[in-house]
């Protein structure tokens, strides 16, 4: 399962922003990364919707957050990326739907997701679902059962 935005793609695109100052121009860390656009764009856009990077004509810079998520440990950075996807209308919605029913199929997070205009800038609804998966799991607001395709509530929503 490819994930266009995971979490090593992410922190990898931190470190190198912090590598070459804080700041770079989008096509230089093209050139750094050795990816095309199209697999870059993805990881920039979810990096300045969570807040850790801003872009300003073609260059992406490290924000405060984006600082301090890299001084972070995994539990630090799990619960940044939690609060900030608790932000997002996709994963209310689907938080909401848990609570109710205690689980939901793939089929039904992928109709939340594309009622909602996508997640992740992904270019399908597949992808977008596999990224809200890999970051809802990595967060602990959701777990995802592969065999039964059913997703529930994480342990952080369970107590």
């Amino acid at each position: 399962m490819e994930i266009p935005v995971s979490y090593s793609r992410l922190l990898g695109l931190l470190r190198l922003l912090r590598d070459l100052g804080g700041k770079a121009d989008v096509a230089k860390i093209s050139e750094e990364t050795d990816m095309h656009a199209d697999e870059i764009l993805p990881i920039l856009a979810f990096s300045e919707m969570i807040g850790l990077i801003s872009i300003d004509e073609g260059d992406a810079k490290l924000t405060e957050s984006g600082i301090n998520f890299l001084k972070q440990g995994h539990t630090g950075r799990a619960k940044y990326v939690r609060d900030k996807l608790m932000e997002l209308k996709v994963f209310n919605e689907i938080l909401n739907e848990l609570k109710k029913k205690g689980s939901l199929e793939k089929e039904d997070v992928m109709e939340i997701i594309a009622s909602k205009g996508g997640f992740c800038y992904c270019s399908s609804l597949e992808e977008a679902f596999n990224c809200l998966i890999h970051w809802g799991v990595y967060s602990g607001l959701i777990e995802y059962d592969r065999e039964e395709n059913l997703i529930r509530l994480g342990e952080v929503n369970s107590k």
